[in-house]
């Protein structure tokens, strides 16, 4: 029989990293998952993920059955589990790979269009290898958008040139960025109905909708999940794990520089 393990939400604080994973790895013991189950620790960096896995060996003796990994493979792996293979490919037109290649097509076709202007002097001579560049550095953007502004990416999808601000607000896209918008909207229209609900964003909204709505896994997701030493995460990623705890006991071991106790601060 598998140890009881309760889903739930732990957050844990420390200004010295070897504090905290003290932590987390007494928690550990104290908790064991079943003998061949696998426990799932996440990091920013490989070098952590190392210096993780030799402690853990060095504390209980043996670093076996432990999966370190970082957050956004996990994040589709739990989206897939969640959702179903058939909602969450393995690989999405929007991953940045496929991207390049439909961008280094799809851009000549664009630039005989006005908003595309600030463009045209960069990629006028038809040099491919400028066309790569661009189109290289244009994926990585969009994958960016995917994670921190997904907001954006609505926006321009339903045909609003706009950006969203933090405290609510929106902001018309600049006359010189609105090439932008106009980019996104023809990837999505020269790809497929069902492919348009592939990219990161949607599926990260379903993902928490269908948590939010009591709905089953569509697989096993991972009983416990560990988030060790990361300084910083996208909201997006803490949304996801804050719904997955739903399911899962997810574990925050977040460092705090500060030689103050936080606690102490916060009135009442």
């Amino acid at each position: 029989m598998p140890s009881p393990v309760t889903p739930g939400l732990l957050i844990l604080h420390g200004n010295q990293m070897e504090q905290l994973r003290a932590a987390v790895f007494g928690w550990l013991r104290n908790n064991p998952l079943a003998p061949l189950e696998s426990e799932t620790i996440l990091v920013q960096s490989n070098g952590v993920a190392e210096w993780l896995k030799i402690a853990l060996a060095e504390e209980l003796g043996v670093c076996a059955a432990t999966r370190v990994a970082l957050p956004a493979r996990f994040l589709w792996e739990a989206y897939r589990g969640m959702l179903g293979r058939d909602r969450v490919p393995n690989q999405s037109p929007f991953d940045k790979g496929p991207l390049t290649w439909r961008l280094m097509r799809l851009l000549p076709t664009l630039l005989s269009d006005p908003v595309f202007q600030p463009l045209r002097h960069f990629l006028g001579d038809g040099d491919p290898e400028r066309r790569l560049q661009l189109a290289e550095r244009l994926s990585d953007l969009f994958d960016q958008y995917q994670v921190y502004r997904a907001d954006w990416l609505e926006d321009w999808s339903a045909g609003r040139d706009q950006l969203r601000r933090a405290r609510g607000d929106t902001l018309p896209l600049a006359s010189d960025q609105a090439w932008q918008a106009h980019l996104w909207r023809a990837v999505n229209e020269e790809l497929a109905e069902h492919e348009r609900g592939t990219g990161r964003a949607t599926v990260h909204t379903q993902f928490v909708r269908a948590i939010e709505q009591g709905d089953r896994p569509a697989a096993p997701l991972a009983r416990r999940v560990v988030l060790f030493g990361i300084s910083a995460l996208p909201y997006q990623t803490l949304q996801a794990m804050a719904a997955l705890s739903a399911h899962t006991q997810v574990i925050l071991a977040v460092p705090n520089p500060c030689r103050f106790y936080w606690g102490d601060i916060i009135e009442g």
